[in-house]
């Protein structure tokens, strides 16, 4: 679960040094992108993609293994629908499920089913074997099931306290694209250590801190990806397990 704003005076920090765009969301200086209004016909455009594979080892002592880690109730419905919930009340309704040819992913797929009831259009991309983030993302691309730019979210990590969120993340992406980006990438800004820490100096102890605020930029692993970078998904390695951070978005980083 990411709360996007840790302490009060992490967005002060954030506003000496970034450029803010959202409610809670900021861009690096240096993007050059010109953030504006989204309108309805490019929110059709943009494909949620909802990675729903994985077999939810951690939490097995609630599943018991008998459904998916993404039908857990929280407050009174499945975790995966308050983040599915979320875009379709910022206006979009174009989903890809990548689920598992297990009980767990026919789980998924039994409660959503194809999405009308939700408002929505929802297609699956099923894995027949363990292909993680990248091997998943280039099948659907392959298979047809991203047909488009899309913006991918792990719905069992909920944004917090930001009901806004998906309308200014999809503001952001598509300004982004206008510009010529091919991946936009979430981070949180740091993360308050949980424990207390000493600090030493030649060897001995110097001080003591309680749980410092670590300002780290933390991958929280949803992204955006342009059409443009479909090619490099392609080129990976078909029916392998491979994470797309490790592989395409590292490309697409290391190109500028």
């Amino acid at each position: 679960m990411h709360e996007m704003v840790h302490e009060g005076n992490t967005e002060e920090m954030l506003a000496k040094s970034c450029i803010k765009v959202g409610e809670h969301l900021y861009v690096k200086p240096g993007s050059e992108i010109a953030v504006t209004t989204v309108g309805n016909g490019e929110k059709e455009n943009l494909q949620i993609v909802f990675s729903m594979g994985g077999s939810g080892i951690r939490l097995k002592h609630i599943t018991k293994d008998e459904y998916s880690k993404h039908l857990i109730q929280v407050n009174g419905k499945p975790i995966s629908k308050h983040v599915v919930d979320s875009w379709i009340g910022s206006g979009f309704s174009n989903f890809c499920f990548l689920i598992d040819n297990t009980h767990r992913g026919k789980s998924v797929a039994d409660y959503y089913k194809d999405g009308k009831q939700l408002g929505a259009e929802i297609k699956y991309s099923v894995e027949h074997m363990k292909l993680s983030s990248g091997g998943a993302i280039r099948q659907a691309i392959e298979t047809g099931a991203i047909t488009k730019s899309f913006i991918n979210h792990y719905p069992d990590d909920l944004i917090v306290n930001y009901p806004n969120f998906a309308d200014d993340l999809a503001k952001i992406f598509i300004s982004a694209m206008r510009a010529g980006y091919q991946c936009v990438i979430v981070c949180v800004p740091g993360k308050l250590y949980p424990y207390g820490v000493i600090e030493d100096k030649d060897g001995k102890v110097a001080d003591f801190v309680e749980k410092p605020f670590i300002v780290k930029d933390t991958n929280t692993g949803i992204f955006g990806m342009s059409e443009e970078a479909f090619s490099l998904v392609k080129q990976l390695e078909p029916d392998k397990d491979i994470k797309i951070e490790r592989t395409v978005l590292k490309q697409i980083a290391q190109n500028g």
